[in-house]
């Protein structure tokens, strides 16, 4: 693939992302649902590949739901709404449908995946409501900066030094010399930047400069071992340059519930 075109449409795609956080929490929520909406599309025809086909009535709407829940109110920001209407709706519209109840397994496992985690996007950036300083703003800020440039230390790193394989049987591509790289730009991240972003202490940075590590090259491998399964290379065609977004943002689906629950432990709760 042209490499001037991965540029320009990675360049349009941090374009987004910068201009939602800009200009606030119903912003960020649009962005955030509209990537649950895509990112729960591409997952259904990965995990149509492997078994039955997640029904997409069921699928889209919960992953939906799941990524904005934080931006609505109180009383029903609760995920127990939304899991208890995906079990009770879900399967006795799929028994009236004559659906397979592994289909409607995948459906709610999927929309967890997406949905669910992308929201959390949403929680750490609603930080930024509470604070006059705009504290989720450059929340959101130090966990990106954590995935990408621990993202582009392991490419570069194991492009250029790389000989063990890291998880061969699922990214053949990937070196243990990368992934160590990866997670030590990761870790520099918290530990330097946390404590001029955010406020919290070099060791609480590098803890969650550790975390971002674990949960965005786990994240890459996860997303890499359904596309495997499924036997394709990516997960969709949206983004040129890049495949699907899942392509894109597998890094980032698993790290902000893991962001999120470190930084309410150990500093906001």
């Amino acid at each position: 693939m042209n490499l001037a075109l991965r540029v320009v449409s990675g360049v349009v795609l941090v374009a987004v992302i910068a201009a939602a956080l800009w200009i606030g929490t119903a912003a960020v929520a649009v962005v955030v649902g509209l990537g649950a909406l895509i990112g729960a599309w591409e997952l259904r025809g990965l995990l149509g590949r492997m078994g039955p086909t997640p029904p997409v009535w069921l699928t889209l709407p919960l992953s939906v739901f799941l990524s904005i829940r934080f931006v609505l109110p109180a009383s029903d920001m609760a995920a127990d709404w939304a899991f208890a209407a995906a079990v009770v709706v879900g399967l006795l519209a799929g028994l009236g449908l004559r659906q397979s109840f592994a289909g409607w397994a995948l459906a709610v496992g999927g929309a967890t995946y997406v949905g669910l985690c992308l929201g959390f996007w949403v929680a750490i950036y609603r930080w930024h409501i509470q604070d006059a300083n705009h504290l989720g703003f450059r929340l959101v800020v130090l966990a990106l900066a954590g995935a990408v440039i621990g993202d582009s230390a392991a490419y570069f790193v194991g492009s250029t030094i790389g000989r063990h394989p890291f998880f061969h049987s699922i990214s053949p591509r990937k070196s243990l010399e990368g992934a160590i790289a990866g997670a030590v730009a990761s870790l520099l991240v918290g530990a330097l930047a946390g404590p001029w972003l955010i406020g919290i202490s070099v060791p609480a940075g590098a803890g969650l400069g550790a975390l971002m590590a674990v949960a965005a090259q786990g994240g890459d491998l996860v997303e890499s071992a359904m596309k495997r399964e499924a036997g394709v290379k990516d997960s969709g065609t949206l983004i040129p340059g890049h495949g699907g977004l899942l392509d894109r943002a597998d890094s980032l689906v698993l790290l902000a519930p893991v962001v999120y629950c470190y930084l309410k432990l150990i500093a906001f709760p």
